[in-house]
């Protein structure tokens, strides 16, 4: 069972009330510290809350909190745009609280595009919106330890951080501006993306595959996490 407290991110009052940080109860700030940001239309914590767990059993010294922001449809509300600017709020307040502290960032389907987004710039002058510059800054950025995706809609292929081997792009695909942003998180990011699956590769129609990430891989990216960690 996860146990609440409140969270020490600085955010507007509305974020700040419902932001809630999920802790071991020791220290404040734990050795690692996870950010997850849910898929459309799921609640905290969504899929994600099972690798967490894993990933909590495996570094007692962990702890974790939800991204806040609505998950509804991306095309036809703010919900991205504001996950991508609650998710940075959230992350530069713990890093300036937690200095020391490891940082690492899930997100699957919608919430995957937006912590992808914050590390690599927004937008596509399109259904996403106006393209906008990355969120996190360097000096954040340096506190973040890994990313992981699964079944992120802004999926590219041929990275060297790609597990899987889809060859379509996703549903949004990136900029070159947004995949080289990206590419400075290349040795501390894996993305996720299943064969068939619809949301990260356009050629595919699986809506099975989209939803099975974390029977089949969570085992393998908590490891990986975990090993993350070590260094």
């Amino acid at each position: 069972m996860f146990k609440n407290i409140v969270t020490a991110a600085l955010l507007s009052s509305a974020l700040a009330s419902a932001s809630t940080a999920h802790t071991n109860g020791k220290a404040p700030c734990a050795k690692v510290h996870m950010m997850l940001a849910r898929g459309t239309t799921e609640s905290y914590p969504g899929l994600l809350g099972s690798l967490t767990d894993l990933v909590i059993d495996a570094i007692p010294d962990s702890d974790y909190e939800n991204i806040i922001y609505p998950a509804t449809q991306e095309g036809s509300t703010p919900s991205y745009e504001e996950g991508i600017y609650n998710g940075t709020a959230q992350l530069k307040a713990y890093v300036k609280a937690c200095p020391e502290t490891k940082v690492v960032l899930f997100g699957y389907s919608q919430g995957a595009m937006v912590v992808s987004d914050m590390l690599a710039g927004g937008g596509d002058n399109g259904t996403l919106g106006n393209i906008t510059a990355p969120a996190v800054d360097p000096e954040t950025g340096s506190q973040i330890a890994a990313v992981l995706l699964y079944g992120d809609p802004r999926h590219m292929p041929n990275q060297t951080y790609n597990v899987g081997d889809v060859t379509a792009t996703g549903k949004y695909p990136r900029t070159p501006e947004q995949l080289a942003a990206l590419s400075m998180y290349a040795d501390r990011l894996h993305d996720y993306c299943d064969d068939k699956d619809g949301v990260c590769d356009a050629a595919g129609t699986n809506l099975s595959a989209h939803l099975a990430y974390a029977t089949i891989w969570d085992k393998v990216a908590a490891t990986w996490v975990e090993s993350m960690m070590q260094k």
